[in-house]
């Protein structure tokens, strides 16, 4: 039966469901086309004229939501078995369905699983959420700027790097300190340049300091000493934003962490946007290993995400990048086609796992019009190929559907400001008195 509500086949069908939408909802007593159906229903008509049937066939369309686009027939014009893609595309507020074709079948949507870590990080930590890293020193520091004992550093944040380095390096210099003669200490969570290893981490901060003799590295859970500095890195939805454009896994994992870890992110789709347990399953927060999300599924988070943005005061193009526009994953996709610009998205790509996947998903904006929500998920270990199949498809299903609206966003936008990163709550530390001079001896005339 889906089939042949998908496929739409022959005129007396449909004229059999639009007259059936139309009794059923009501709509038979409400318009011109309403008016045809009561009259030529009791007169035992077999077909509407044909300006009246356009508009039954409109009415049953969007009380069954049938969709416009066949995408099955699509692939299948294109030797492609169609079990293996699932397809959604609708309106933002529910109501045009542009094509669905397994919407409700579970895939492995690879990345769009940052979607899912996206929406709940932006919803319990804030868009102006800041990872912060605590500075002690234990010991004094003397007249040559040297720290008797350890530096520690506490607190992790993803995006920390070179440039959070070189913070750390002046916050130092600013405070009189040039070298250490105990330990520079990492707390267990710690990282740099986006490595799990804490130690690892530790030497290469050390390195960046610019200390006086290498300081011996170690990694230790409990601060000793007097706070120097608080650390505190770009905004989250900077560091989201960069997230999703480069689909980076360790920052999205990190970010999961503040959040419940994947299980915490799951019982998030499962409790307040009430997809159901068999339509989502996350082993990881970056979506990497096995995943399992319907088209559906990543519909509804890409709904409660322009949601969430509306709550904040933010665009969806503030947490995700503009393809051709952006840098990341979406640089040059849909490059020359009528969509350049208008699609706001977010790649996955698995290789190997579960087949591979290549997948796509995110807004398409319209001019004089809502955007459209979009989802596609393609099984296969060619990923490139569908990579241009995805653009192909979504241009064919639209070309005559929408007039694509630019997505307007600084040229040459820098996803992630390092310069937004700060430094709160400055301390002093503690000094080695200095002797007090002994007053000049004089001598009597």
């Amino acid at each position: 039966m889906r089939e042949l509500l998908g496929r739409q086949t022959g005129f007396k069908t449909v004229w059999a469901l639009a007259l059936a939408a139309a009794l059923t909802l009501g709509l038979a007593s409400c318009g011109s086309s309403g008016g045809w159906v009561r009259r030529h229903a009791a007169q035992g008509d077999e077909a509407p004229p044909a300006e009246a049937a356009a508009d039954t066939e409109e009415a049953a369309r969007l009380a069954l939501r049938l969709p416009e686009f066949d995408a099955a027939a699509w692939y299948a014009g294109r030797a492609e078995d169609p079990t293996t893609h699932g397809v959604l595309v609708e309106s933002l507020r529910p109501g045009r369905v542009v094509a669905a074709h397994n919407a409700d079948t579970a895939f492995n949507p690879a990345s769009l699983i940052k979607l899912a870590t996206t929406l709940v990080a932006l919803r319990k930590l804030g868009p102006d959420y800041r990872f912060k890293v605590h500075a002690y020193a234990a010991g004094d520091v003397d007249k040559a700027g040297r720290l008797s004992g350890d530096l520690f550093f506490v607190g992790s944040d993803p995006t920390f790097g070179e440039a959070g380095a070189n913070v750390f390096a002046q916050e130092l210099k600013r405070l009189g300190v040039k070298g250490v003669a105990g330990s520079v200490k990492v707390s267990p969570d710690f990282c740099f340049n986006l490595s799990d290893s804490p130690q690892t981490s530790g030497e290469r901060l050390a390195k960046a300091l610019r200390l006086e003799k290498a300081p011996k590295v170690e990694v230790a859970g409990v601060p000793d000493g007097r706070l120097l500095f608080v650390y505190e890195s770009p905004p989250l939805r900077e560091t989201l934003l960069y997230m999703n454009a480069h689909s980076v896994n360790f920052i999205a994992e990190r970010v999961g962490n503040r959040v419940g870890g994947p299980r915490g992110v799951e019982q998030y789709l499962e409790n307040e946007l009430k997809i159901a347990p068999d339509d989502v399953l996350l082993s990881t927060a970056s979506g990497l290993e096995h995943n399992r999300m319907t088209p559906r599924a990543v519909a509804r988070v890409l709904r409660a995400l322009a949601s969430e943005c509306d709550r904040f005061g933010l665009k969806p193009s503030d947490l995700m990048p503009v393809a051709s526009a952006d840098a990341g994953t979406l640089r040059r996709r849909f490059d020359g086609t009528p969509l350049e610009g208008a699609v706001l998205g977010k790649t996955g790509t698995l290789t190997s796992t579960d087949g591979g996947m290549s997948s796509l998903a995110g807004f398409i904006y319209a001019d004089g019009g809502e955007p459209f929500v979009f989802v596609i998920l393609d099984r296969s270990t060619e990923v490139w190929k569908y990579r241009d199949m995805q653009e192909l498809l979504l241009t064919d299903m639209l070309r005559d559907r929408i007039t694509p609206l630019v997505v307007e966003v600084p040229e040459g936008r820098r996803l992630l400001n390092r310069d937004s990163a700060r430094v709160e709550s400055r301390g002093v530390p503690d000094r080695v008195p200095e002797a007090a001079e002994e007053p000049t001896p004089t001598t009597a005339e």
